[in-house]
């Protein structure tokens, strides 16, 4: 479960850090004229100031993370069960809090799934995870991933595009001790 909240922060952050900005501030009105620089010339140790048509362009950009957006997911388990959620998706490397994100698809309906791979640099290295979840209590539903390939699963995870797509071994209660149900997934960004 804390790997789940773990992974969870992690995509959030890198949600927050696609949509965050600059907030530096220009020179005020009340500054005197001499040490303004003219209209159409920026001060030597300035840059020069953004036209304000560049501003929504940025709102725009920073409403979907870059090389993502949304889509829908799918699991289905040996089992019988299927699942299908709404994910936001980010498909391009970045760093979020120490470790590196590779890819992940998230979704906030109730269960909620995780889908994320994790890069070689930062604290998290290599793992790979796909979690669903009750979003209200925050209970693992199913959970495969390639730290129980240490205990007989399997898992494969790959990105074509704009599409996750693998299989795995998936654990109920993400309960190494239990018997684990095979199921495929795919995540269409």
């Amino acid at each position: 479960m804390r790997l789940r909240i773990t992974t969870t922060l992690l995509a959030a952050s890198l949600a927050l850090t696609a949509c965050g900005g600059d907030d530096d501030s220009d020179a005020t009105a009340d500054e005197p004229a001499a040490e303004q620089p003219a209209a159409d010339e920026p001060a030597a140790d300035e840059p020069a100031a953004e036209e304000p048509a560049a501003e929504p362009a940025a709102e725009e950009e920073a409403a979907e993370p870059s090389g993502g957006g949304s889509g829908t997911a799918s699991l289905t388990l040996a089992n019988g069960e299927a699942y299908e959620f709404g994910v936001l998706c980010s498909l391009e490397p970045q760093m979020a809090a120490g470790s590196e994100i590779l890819f992940t698809a998230v979704s906030y309906d109730n269960p909620s799934l995780d889908i994320t791979q994790f890069g070689d640099d930062g604290t998290v290295q290599g793992l790979a995870t796909v979690s669903v979840y009750d979003a209200e209590t925050y209970d693992t539903l199913w959970e495969a991933g390639t730290f129980y390939e240490a205990v007989g699963g399997s898992f494969e995870i790959s990105l074509d595009g704009s599409t996750i797509s693998g299989s795995g071994s998936f654990f109920p209660a993400a309960d190494i001790g239990a018997e684990s149900v095979d199921g495929e997934f795919e995540a269409r960004c």
